[in-house]
């Protein structure tokens, strides 16, 4: 079904006249106190904050960096800027003081609009030289800047952009969990596209209550009509919440709509307490495959009937499939513990995903004879109203993710790997750059894993590649290349000793061919969820703990 286009911020001017008392967030101010604005308000400054960046100079299409955590004037900066018709840039602060400065340089903005901690490291740093306008938000001047507290005394003018769905709306990057983080440009139409397929896959009402743990999906929440709780937490490490908090703040506010990492909602179901999840509706959990034993204990903390959602997606097309822990707990859990994937479900309303040989290579155009047999694994390659066509001033990146097809279509390749099962559901096997090809047999990660992870004691297992160059010095180099044994890194639960352990997973790998085990500490995470695992480093460090020269130079 095909709806009619409405940028995104006009559902909070919708909001703010059809509910203009309606708290638009909760915004926590510490020892159990809230500022709450409603839609009326928080619109109200979007149109102060409009005004005052175009009286800043900044002109439309022009970018702008926002580095500003969760609160009133990310919000409202956010909103303002697409109001305007300015594309602000968003980034993960947590990705590294090098990644941070390469990603801004790239983004050229024109204006910097920061909290007084990202004022100063621009300046130590040098970040984003290209920036004429700058902006600390707060009420303190820092180094000659204006605030945004100035912008909300600055009268609105009745000056309202139109747009089109294909005018630019935001550069969202990447995690860079696997690579390099790479900028992607948003349209106008990208954005309404996505609010109307969350609406229909979740059948989320105007009115709820959201509580969510990544900034950038709660800016969803006045396009949706829900009230927006603020969690009490450092969004840059969200595995660190503290679990008391937010039950308290969903108990308070009577969150309806939940959406956390598999971090975050391992820690909300440390402990049982379904009174704090009375009036949740549905929980969302993203950012990597969700543990079947945190879904157990969540599914228990919930009222009858409501489940944990787990879509899959990525910053360049989202959402793609989606499957409910209804059908995980009662069939398709089994099936993961045997080495089968993880399914990840059908694919949501208007997402066509067709699945490829894999290749590491670019590929220029769609032909037929690229898909699969039915049920082999291959790449999942998309093609949907919010998959994204490009990477920002990245036209490497990009001839090796997009396969151009007729009609001017743009197929997003995923660079995961999976199959599809009888039923239409999508099963995810494991990214493409960190699978471990051996001279007998190709290794999926999540198709190993929760094999392992399945023996009491271990927390969760990586499955990693170290070089066998040294073994196959007879062989010509082209038949060397790529090659590589597996390796299994192992986390173990708190009170498991490595000497008891490791028997048992030698009994389980002899069979599948993996005989090097190594315990490890604590698994390096990404810093958007907290979640997906860093096996480019660990192959880097099982390499190092085995006196090998090389680990497996994962593709991106």
């Amino acid at each position: 079904m095909t709806h009619p286009f409405v940028p995104v911020d006009a559902h909070l001017a919708r909001l703010a006249a059809s509910q203009p008392d309606t708290p638009a967030l909760h915004i926590p101010l510490g020892r159990g106190r809230h500022h709450s604005p409603t839609f009326a308000e928080l619109n109200a400054l979007v149109d102060r904050f409009t005004t005052s960046l175009q009286a800043l100079g900044l002109v439309r299409g022009e970018r702008l960096a926002l580095m500003v955590p969760p609160c009133e004037e990310f919000f409202a900066l956010t909103f303002a800027a697409l109001r305007g018709g300015f594309v602000p840039v968003l980034i993960d602060p947590g990705m590294g003081r090098k990644n941070l400065g390469r990603c801004l340089a790239e983004a050229d903005v024109a204006a910097f609009l920061g909290v007084p901690k990202a004022i100063l490291a621009r300046i130590l740093f040098g970040w984003c030289p290209s920036a004429r306008i700058s902006v600390t938000v707060g009420r303190r001047r820092w180094f000659g800047t204006t605030t945004t507290d100035r912008f909300r005394f600055v009268p609105p003018l009745p000056k309202p952009e139109t747009f089109g769905p294909e005018d630019p709306a935001a550069i969202l990057f990447t995690s860079g969990s696997t690579g390099l983080a790479k900028g992607v440009p948003y349209s106008h139409g990208t954005f309404a596209a996505q609010v109307e397929m969350l609406k229909a896959m979740y059948g989320i009402e105007s009115g709820e209550v959201d509580w969510c743990s990544f900034p950038l999906f709660a800016l969803f929440g006045p396009a949706l009509g829900m009230t927006c709780v603020i969690p009490e937490m450092n969004a840059s490490k969200p595995a660190t919440v503290n679990p008391e908090t937010a039950r308290k703040q969903i108990r308070d506010f009577g969150v309806t709509n939940l959406f956390g990492s598999p971090a975050v909602i391992r820690r909300l179901a440390l402990d049982h307490d379904p009174e704090s999840y009375r009036t949740v509706r549905r929980v969302l959990s993203a950012g990597a495959p969700a543990r079947t034993d945190v879904l157990e204990a969540m599914q228990k903390q919930l009222p009858a009937g409501v489940q944990v959602f787990t879509p899959y997606g990525a910053t360049e097309s989202l959402p793609v499939a989606n499957i409910g822990s209804a059908e995980i707990l009662g069939e398709t859990a089994a099936l993961t513990a045997v080495g089968r994937g993880v399914c990840i479900g059908r694919p949501a309303p208007g997402v066509t995903v067709r699945i490829i040989r894999i290749d590491d290579d670019m590929i220029e155009t769609w032909a037929d004879e690229l898909l699969v047999k039915p049920g082999e694994i291959g790449e999942f390659v998309v093609e949907s109203a919010v998959t994204t066509t490009e990477y920002f001033r990245r036209p490497g990146a990009a001839a090796f993710a997009k396969i151009r097809g007729p009609l001017g279509v743009v197929h997003h390749r995923m660079g995961d790997v999976g199959y599809v099962d009888d039923a239409g559901r999508l099963w995810f096997c494991g990214r493409k750059s960190q699978r471990v090809v051996t001279p007998m047999r190709t290794y999926f990660t999540d198709c190993v894993e929760p094999i392992f992870n399945a023996i009491q004691g271990v927390e969760r297992t990586a499955l990693v590649g170290v070089s066998v160059r040294s073994r196959l010095g007879g062989l010509p180099p082209a038949a060397r290349r790529g090659i590589f044994d597996p390796v299994l890194c192992v986390e173990l639960k708190r009170d498991a000793v490595w000497r008891i352990i490791e028997p048992k997973l030698q009994e389980v790998g002899t069979p599948l061919g993996i005989r090097r085990f190594l315990k490890h500490p604590r698994f390096p995470v990404d810093v958007r969820h907290n979640s997906k695992i860093f096996r480019e480093k660990l192959a880097v460090w099982a390499a190092g703990r085995l006196g090998i020269p090389e680990s497996a130079p994962h593709r991106v």
